[in-house]
């Protein structure tokens, strides 16, 4: 039983039950078709009287109390039951309508079907699995049987993305709800805890946190989910909205302030179209999946640059931050969040503050497109439930910031900043991960002017190559372009194996480094930080930082720019050594080979005699005459990547997965822009163990899943005539040759 399904449970349950006449019964019978527990049952929605719940299925077992003979026979007399629930059951049911005609059957005339049924989700046989449902299935449903629809919504959480349906036999009476929100059970008697679990934290109050924070950022529309007392909600002197179906309020709020008596999802249901916060607090339900629900509905509904504040995330002792609650001072697992969102969202920019009395978090870069959340909702929640109590990180408050500080000051001044130039998300994230690092003036006291181009080179673990790399584009390398047209920006994204910056600062005394905290698996949010710090007209990525540079790549690239306003400028890539490296490190082929090999070579005196000791990567299999399936040195101009919205954040597996083909693929396919593929110049790969191209076994199956996801189909490479600007000399004759023959 995944979460989302007994949440659409519940929301039956208090949208239909809840307050009504069937709660007023001596007996209420409760029947749930395919009852099995397994991870969970419906049952704890009706454990309470007068509710006698019965579990039917076709096999003995923990609450099941009729064992089904027959899966299209219930041996119950017509007109029999309240209320019959079933939900996962009917997709594994060959013959569906015949197991419905048979709740229909047993109900009675004024009571109610709950059905809930996948629409998604993978193949998951008990013993059989035949059917995913759409929403006209249920009204083909009720057509078919002779009943009503009620209601049925389709809920977007997946993987199974849970179609609901609420069904009423044809001669039941109008149907009028209770409206009472129904909200989980703590049965909190007061009591207090010890002295030492009711301890609390913080100099500074979250009161005045948030009392900057409206000063500061002057929010346009403010949102507060638990509302209590109204002291952070009295706070607002913009237009505001207070969500919360139980107030205590002992302050007076400002005549711009509404209250809005309701749970918070069903707030989001009623009313998330009308709404545009571009402030927003979260202090409702102390559990995790409600906050992480809130958060995830004010995502969609936020206005651009949005900042959302998180309540209660230290808790102060491990009393304070279980779900159920036995402490004044109490946090439930809000603090659970933290790392969720660290995990599945590093598109993000998440500052915990240390503030009284349970720390806060800011979270800004709020993407309404982002469906990472929503999709993986019922896999994030179990796995978030897997700790029983909070972990010493969490109750020590590790990472959490001074608010009175410095970092905090530079964060909502950039924050401010993005707001005022309605910033894109991205840009958002690496403006504020920018102020929060701190880049220091003397990187780039060298400089005067503006650089022409811009290449943003990441890197993770690359002590070995980086310097072979950066000599590489240095302007002892790099031929026919003035030092001062170009800058090299190296992000580094949190690297275990540090690289010497003063080895790096010897060979390019200019270079531009910047060191991502907090880095993610994924390069992606590093690269769009470095296209943030990029000061060029063109701007090149080069997403591994292991690729040395041709000696007129950056010439090259920048000269072709001036034949199109929307250049798409793209290289090909090699392997050094005499195959593919998928191929030679099975051989034999290492670091020390390949250091032999480099040493011999010369490059150092002409990098193209690098493509004597190299061979086509297999992206670049067909040669030069055939686009390829990506470029790991391709250059765009700041405004065409902006346009394109940077690098997509949605790819967040080891190594970015296949994110440098499907931005190739994207720059490629753009109509207004210009193809060109750069003739003699191109980047060579030195093996270091990377994810994909040093793996012996990658994980493809990983990548394509992601990018079948975020795509909705397979991945297909591009395959637009380009334009060729350049010359192939006399040492790239062998790949000349090879590629001509394939014509």
């Amino acid at each position: 039983m995944h979460a989302s399904s007994i949440e659409n449970m519940w929301r039956c349950y208090s949208t239909y039950i809840a307050g009504g006449p069937l709660e007023a019964r001596a007996e209420t019978i409760v029947l749930d078709i395919g009852a099995a527990e397994v991870n969970g049952s419906y049952r704890e929605v009706f454990e309470k009287p007068p509710y006698r719940y019965i579990g039917a299925d076709m096999a003995a077992g923990p609450g099941i109390e009729i064992v089904l003979t027959d899966p299209y026979r219930i041996p119950l007399a017509d007109g029999s039951v309240d209320i019959v629930i079933s939900g996962q059951t009917l997709e594994h049911s060959e013959f569906f309508w015949r197991a419905f005609e048979e709740m229909v059957r047993v109900l009675r005339p004024e009571d109610f079907i709950f059905l809930i049924l996948p629409s998604a989700g993978p193949i998951h046989r008990y013993p059989v699995d035949c059917y995913r449902f759409y929403p006209d299935a249920y009204h083909a449903l009720a057509k078919h049987a002779g009943c009503v629809l009620l209601q049925s919504w389709l809920d977007e959480r997946g993987p199974w993305r849970d179609l609901v349906g609420v069904f009423r036999r044809a001669d039941a009476p109008p149907f009028e709800s209770s409206g009472r929100p129904i909200l989980p059970s703590q049965d909190w008697d007061g009591a207090l805890g010890t002295a030492e679990e009711e301890t609390l934290k913080g100099a500074v109050s979250y009161i005045e946190v948030l009392n900057r924070l409206h000063n500061e950022l002057a929010p346009a529309n403010y949102l507060e989910i638990g509302v209590r007392q109204g002291s952070s909600l009295s706070l607002a002197r913009c237009p505001a909205i207070g969500v919360d179906p139980a107030l205590a309020l002992d302050h007076e709020l400002p005549p711009t302030t509404r209250i809005v008596p309701l749970a918070s999802d069903d707030f989001f249901i009623k009313h998330s179209g009308a709404i545009s916060p571009d402030l927003c607090f979260i202090d409702g339900m102390h559990l995790f999946e409600y906050t992480l629900r809130d958060f995830m509905n004010i995502e969609r509904c936020a206005a651009p640059g949005a900042l959302v504040v998180i309540d209660d995330i230290f808790p102060n002792h491990p009393a304070q931050g279980q779900r159920e609650r036995r402490t004044r001072a109490w946090t439930g697992d809000v603090w659970r969040l933290v790392e969720t969102l660290r995990n599945h969202r590093p598109d993000l920019f998440l500052l915990p503050l240390d503030v009284a009395p349970a720390g806060i978090l800011l979270i800004a870069g709020l993407n309404q497109a982002n469906r990472v959340l929503w999709d993986a909702y019922n896999p994030i929640v179990r796995e978030g439930r897997e700790h029983s109590g909070p972990p010493q990180s969490v109750l020590q408050r590790q990472g959490a910031v001074d608010p009175a500080g410095e970092e905090v000051h530079r964060v909502i001044k950039a924050m401010k900043e993005a707001r005022s130039e309605s910033s894109p998300p991205h840009e958002i994230v690496a403006r504020l991960r920018h102020a929060w690092n701190h880049v220091k003036a003397p990187m780039r006291a060298e400089r005067t002017g503006t650089p022409k181009v811009s290449v943003v080179v990441v890197g993770y673990n690359m002590a070995r190559e980086l310097p072979r790399t950066i000599r590489s584009l240095s302007p002892a390398m790099q031929r026919d372009i003035d030092p001062q047209d170009y800058e090299v920006i190296l992000v580094d994204n949190g690297s275990t194996q540090p690289f010497d910056e003063t080895e790096l600062r010897s060979l390019m005394t200019d270079l531009i480094v910047h060191r991502v905290q907090n880095a993610t698996v994924s390069p992606v949010p590093a690269i769009n930080f470095g296209l943030s710090l990029a000061r060029g007209d063109l701007v090149g990525v080069c997403i591994d930082g292991a690729r040395m540079a041709s000696p007129g790549l950056l010439a090259n690239a920048l000269a072709a720019s001036r034949i199109h306003d929307r250049p798409v400028i793209g290289t090909l890539a090699f392997h050094l050594g005499a195959e593919v490296q998928m191929e030679s490190i099975k051989r034999g082929y290492n670091q020390a080979v390949e250091d032999e090999l480099l040493a011999a070579s010369g490059w150092d005196a002409d990098g193209y005699r690098l493509f004597t000791i190299s061979a086509f990567a297999g992206s670049s299999a067909g040669g030069w005459f055939e686009l390829p399936a990506e470029s790991n040195a391709f250059f765009l101009r700041a405004e065409h990547w902006r346009t394109l919205g940077g690098w997509d954040e949605g790819f967040v597996t080891p190594g970015g997965g296949l994110v440098n083909l499907d931005m190739w693929s994207r720059a490629c396919s753009d109509p207004q822009g210009a193809l060109i593929m750069l003739l003699g110049e191109a980047t060579f790969h030195q093996v270091h163990g990377g994810v994909a191209t040093n793996n012996l076994e990658p994980p493809q199956a990983l990548f394509h899943e992601e990018y079948a996801r975020l795509r909705g189909r397979g991945y297909e490479r591009p395959t637009r005539r380009p334009l060729y600007f350049g010359a192939l000399p006399d040492t790239m004759k062998p790949s000349l040759k090879f590629s001509l023959d394939r014509l």
